[in-house]
């Protein structure tokens, strides 16, 4: 009869602990999928804060190229007039031409401040660049775009990390329905615990980073 009595609360015993490990494995796997929202959320996000960035270099750089350009033909041509190669009754002509050039490079210059610095550090006055809708005042310097990229490269580390974390818990808590060993079952618990709750930790951590960019 005592065995039986014995043997009837070692079941009781059992059962609950199976039952806490099973609601911690419905918790962490909810988290878990809460967690790879995010994660593929700011992932697209990254990707296309990446493609903007590398558009926005290129432009920049066909800038360069243009300055250099516009600055060949005004030197060339200013050569010329000191050369005496240029007829005089059309110096009046060239003259207005290297200003002309003078005030091209100057709206070059004003465009690459922006698109380097963002219309937001630019003072409306000196506003150059339009954007796609042909609108003054809304570019995002390249300087900032590298901001978010690196932002949400970091908080895709963590996002990565948390998911892994919460795997692994999950496999913890797996095992702990497996082994019958009571000492075996409280350790895994006791690791399923650890693994996520660690891997909620830096789950929070990574949309902390990402909402604040």
């Amino acid at each position: 009869m005592f065995e039986l009595e014995g043997s009837l609360g070692d079941d009781s015993a059992a059962q609950r602990t199976e039952m806490r490990i099973a609601y911690l494995i419905a918790f962490f796997a909810a988290t878990l999928s809460i967690i790879e929202i995010g994660a593929n959320n700011y992932r697209d996000r990254e990707i296309v804060s990446v493609n903007k960035k590398m558009t926005e270099y290129s432009l920049y750089h066909s800038k360069i190229l243009n300055e250099t350009l516009v600055r060949g033909e005004r030197d060339l041509l200013e050569d010329l007039v000191r050369a005496g190669a240029i007829v005089p009754k059309d110096t009046l002509i060239i003259h207005e031409r290297l200003g002309a050039f003078d005030k091209e490079l100057e709206l070059i210059r004003r465009q690459q401040q922006e698109l380097m610095s963002g219309s937001a550090s630019v003072e409306a006055a000196r506003w150059a660049m339009p954007d796609i809708n042909n609108q003054l005042g809304r570019i995002k310097g390249l300087r900032q775009w590298e901001y978010e990229v690196a932002g949400l490269d970091m908080a895709g580390d963590k996002f990565d990390l948390a998911c892994l974390l919460l795997e692994l818990s999950l496999v913890m808590g797996a095992m702990g329905f497996i082994v019958r060993i009571p000492q075996g079952r409280n350790l895994f618990r006791w690791l399923m615990a650890a693994f996520g709750t660690t891997g909620i930790g830096f789950g929070m951590i990574a949309y902390y980073h990402a909402v604040t960019l």
